[in-house]
């Protein structure tokens, strides 16, 4: 298959870092962009230089699609998918794949073998993930013995004009019943598994701080992956963090292994190390490129529609385990 036609759906924020990674694949292209807010789709199409839409059937009537990528709420994958499978368009879908487990299970239940579907979860795509992927693959890093995965920030304190860092940027966040575990965690137990092996979630912890949300704003999990056991802990309200969220991933054992931002080192030594920006613009480009050379070329997707199941099935049990979110404690 060459030069794959692509229709985007979705306009909002992450719309144009999916704009950028279509652009860096040059067997493929964007031919339409659909959002129900049609000056949203508009300002996003003059970005890719194609036209807008405001829904996928008007697109679909327009354009020739040979696959959508869906940006849009997580409410409305299920109906997107479906038309799009319907219509024999192969589908790359931004996580999570549904608002919850049994939603996620509903739409895998009805897909067709063909065409195919696949969940966007670019942060395994991250270049320091990839490069401690590829050594623990080849035996260069020795699996660890526990690991303790962070990701912080301050985006949930108020500046001093009582704006929200984090609200400013994805305004939605602060309406959302579910929050840090949903939206942001599920792509660290996605690069766990990816790193490790099999997620068991054992406990979990949930605790809400910001007024500004409804939902929780810090987390704390104890899991093992592969059967390495370690915790994961998220936390938007961390004095002194950046505003955007920030990752450090930590292996001990015969090798200590340290993924600080977008930098990993072994033992001290540097294993991969970009910059922030270009490395965020990379990872969606090369989660695109994975989808269409696996289409192309007939090859299972690392992240088939069933990850998305997965993932969501985790992050059930998290909530499960957790309980009522504590509205006093820190994480």
């Amino acid at each position: 298959m060459t030069g794959l036609n692509v229709g985007l759906v979705g306009a909002g924020m992450v719309a144009e870092f999916h704009i950028e990674g279509w652009r860096r694949c040059p067997s493929a292209h964007i031919v339409g962009i659909a959002d129900p807010d049609l000056s949203q789709a508009a300002a996003r199409a003059d970005q890719a230089g194609v036209k807008a839409f405001p829904s996928l059937s008007d697109m679909r009537k327009a354009c020739s699609l040979d696959a959508v990528d869906i940006v849009a709420p997580p409410i409305a994958h299920a109906a997107l998918i479906g038309e799009a499978v319907a219509t024999g368009l192969h589908v790359l879908c931004q996580k999570p794949l549904a608002p919850s487990f049994d939603a996620a299970r509903a739409i895998v239940s009805d897909l067709p073998g063909s065409p195919r579907v696949m969940i966007h979860e670019n942060w395994r795509w991250r270049a320091p993930y990839r490069a401690l992927k590829a050594g623990l693959r080849s035996g260069a890093i020795a699996m660890p013995d526990r690991f303790a995965f962070s990701v912080e920030s301050c985006g949930l304190i108020a500046r001093d004009d009582g704006t929200y860092p984090a609200l400013e940027r994805q305004a939605f966040f602060a309406s959302l019943d579910r929050f840090l575990v949903i939206e942001l965690l599920v792509h660290h137990l996605d690069v766990l598994s990816f790193l490790l092996g099999p997620i068991a979630v054992n406990g979990a912890r949930l605790c809400r701080r910001c007024p500004a949300v409804r939902a929780e704003d810090g987390a704390m999990i104890h899991l093992s992956a592969g059967g390495v056991p370690g915790v994961l802990t998220g936390d938007f309200c961390k004095p002194g963090a950046p505003e955007r969220p920030t990752d450090h991933l930590v292996f001990e054992g015969d090798d200590r292994v340290e993924v600080q931002g977008w930098s990993a080192k072994r033992n001290r030594q540097l294993l991969a190390s970009v910059d922030p920006v270009e490395g965020y613009l990379d990872s969606y480009a090369r989660a695109i490129a994975h989808f269409v050379e696996a289409l192309a070329e007939d090859k299972p997707f690392e992240t088939p529609a069933s990850t998305g199941v997965d993932l969501l099935e985790l992050v059930e049990t998290v909530y499960a385990k957790a309980g009522p979110i504590d509205e006093r404690a820190h994480a």
